[in-house]
């Protein structure tokens, strides 16, 4: 009987407002890793190539109207906007996608669910609601646990007093720890850009074993 693979399904998503009951989603992103954070490659003939990168998938979703959105994201998220509109797809579509990348995954066909796929990233919370909410095959192939980043991170600056990792504008620093083939491009308000950031960080956080307390 063949060990147990335990993977991390690297998720982020960028929506249209902090209130999340009324958020709905603009962009998806998604790499798996195994537990070293080296992203898995896979290939499905069901998941449109356009939307691949070499580790893992991004897309956009076809955007509601401008009233609908915060002030913050119409201000500051305009790029974004601009793509959604041009490559938007229908929610539904989004998950269909998203579900077919991990159907290559036999992970997440476990009958225990403790074995299946681990959501990760930072504050991973708020696109574990969302995709329960608009994506639900997608969230249904994967652990009821989640893996957010974000703890370390508050353990790191509260209780050890140390320095942040710097992540913001920093691809040279995210590259340097980042464990896939995909550079690092794109910047803030950019999923797949987010996703590569959390997996450095962790690295980052497991390569300082000996911290003083």
């Amino acid at each position: 009987m063949s060990e147990t693979r335990y993977l991390y399904c690297w998720f982020d998503t960028e929506y249209t407002t902090l209130e999340l009951d009324r958020a709905k989603l603009l962009q998806v992103a998604l790499i798996v890793t195994d537990d070293t954070l080296r992203p898995i490659q896979t290939e499905t003939s069901s998941i449109d190539t356009k939307l691949l990168r070499k580790d893992g998938l991004s897309m956009c979703v076809a955007p509601p109207p401008r009233e609908e959105m915060s002030d913050h994201v119409r201000d500051y998220y305009q790029p974004l906007l601009d793509e959604c509109d041009r490559s938007g797809k229908p929610v539904e579509e989004v998950d269909g996608q998203l579900a077919a990348f991990m159907e290559s995954f036999p992970e997440t066909e476990r009958e225990d669910v403790r074995e299946r796929p681990i959501m990760a990233g930072n504050s991973i919370y708020a696109d574990a609601f969302l995709a329960r909410k608009y994506l639900p095959r997608f969230a249904s192939q994967l652990n009821y646990r989640m893996f957010d980043v974000s703890t370390l991170k508050l353990e790191w600056l509260f209780h050890y007093r140390k320095d942040r990792f710097r992540k913001l504008n920093q691809a040279e620093n995210i590259q340097k720890y980042y464990r896939g083939e995909d550079p690092i491009a794109g910047a803030k308000h950019d999923a797949y850009y987010d996703i590569q950031a959390s997996m450095a960080e962790l690295a980052y956080y497991r390569s300082l074993t000996r911290v003083e307390s």
